[in-house]
């Protein structure tokens, strides 16, 4: 009985070490991502590249805090109704959120983030459109799950679906892959 136990505990702790011993060490990092952005809000419906940038602190090896940068891209506007044709928006977005870290293997790692961003919306100036839509913008909640593989050195590479809410109503979902490197 008593070995049964130790072998459970051996064979527990050779599972939860290794991860640990492993993990990212603290420090900062700066990357950049490139993705597909699809924006859903009142008068938006449409998919665009998207790109940005993002660095921020790891504390130790499950915790950062990170700031990004993301444009999703120039999307047409459904002003239809308003019989305003051919607008355009370029949405972008500042944010600062929490990422959380579970190391998988010595160089792979789960990530979850939530945290905030605000959002603006920088309409053409087209037939009316700024007249009617104006400037938009707002502060309100982001959070994905992502995946981020550390190659020997200071170089990594994550892959990342964000969810970024708006206010107004609507959000836009980004799919984006993501090159980083640790200071």
């Amino acid at each position: 009985m008593n070995i049964k136990k130790t072998l459970l505990a051996a064979a527990v702790t050779a599972l939860i070490l290794p991860a640990s011993a492993f993990a990212s060490d603290p420090g900062f990092y700066l990357g950049g991502k490139i993705g597909a952005a699809s924006t859903d809000d009142r008068w938006i419906d449409d998919d665009d590249t998207s790109f940005g940038v993002y660095g921020g602190y790891r504390f130790n090896p499950y915790f950062a805090l990170e700031g990004e940068y993301t444009d999703f891209g120039n999307l047409e506007v459904d002003l239809s109704e308003l019989e305003i044709n051919n607008a355009r928006a370029e949405p972008r977005t500042w944010g600062l959120r929490a990422v959380g870290f579970v190391p998988i293997t010595p160089n792979l790692e789960l990530l979850g983030s939530i945290g905030l961003h605000s959002f603006d919306l920088d309409p053409s100036d087209q037939e009316g459109f700024r007249e009617v839509v104006g400037s938009r913008s707002s502060t309100d909640l982001t959070y994905g799950i992502g995946a981020q593989y550390n190659f020997a050195g200071r170089v990594g590479l994550r892959t990342q679906y964000t969810r970024y809410e708006f206010k107004d109503a609507g959000s836009s979902d980004e799919i984006s892959l993501g090159l980083h490197f640790r200071f």
